[in-house]
């Protein structure tokens, strides 16, 4: 067993409170994210608050799924699926209102002293039903 799955618990329970409070505590103050989909490169903390309230104040029952997780403890690379159902369109996604959406992808994540440092997200549409 890796360092990462240590992890694993922590990243699913945070992400799925759907809590932004509690998913900020996560990360560094000085953290930077990197969201390719939604456009978001090198973004501050302040920003990933903003991309966090957006995602579920958009999508009704955003669920992450695991699928694969490995790294040491400086580095997690967190492969997963975000289910959701989309409350308003997305014409840049491809996406309807009402369509049931999975994005896949893989997020790499650099700790530092138990924080997220780093984000850099590669997800992409795999089904929109």
């Amino acid at each position: 067993m890796t360092a990462a799955h240590g992890v694993i618990a922590i990243l699913e329970s945070t992400f799925n409170s759907l809590d932004v409070d509690n998913i900020l505590a996560l990360y560094a103050d000085d953290a930077k994210l990197t969201a390719h989909l939604f456009g978001l490169g090198n973004v501050d903390k302040m920003h990933i608050r903003a991309f966090y309230a957006d995602l579920f104040a958009s999508n009704d029952g955003v669920e992450f799924v695991t699928r694969c997780i490995s790294g040491t403890p400086d580095l997690v690379v967190w492969e997963c699926d975000v289910r959701c159902r989309a409350r308003r369109e997305s014409a840049a996604l491809g996406i309807a209102r009402g369509e049931a959406v999975v994005l896949r992808g893989v997020s790499l994540l650099s700790w530092r002293e138990g924080l997220i440092a780093e984000q850099k997200d590669y997800f992409h549409v795999v089904r929109a039903s």
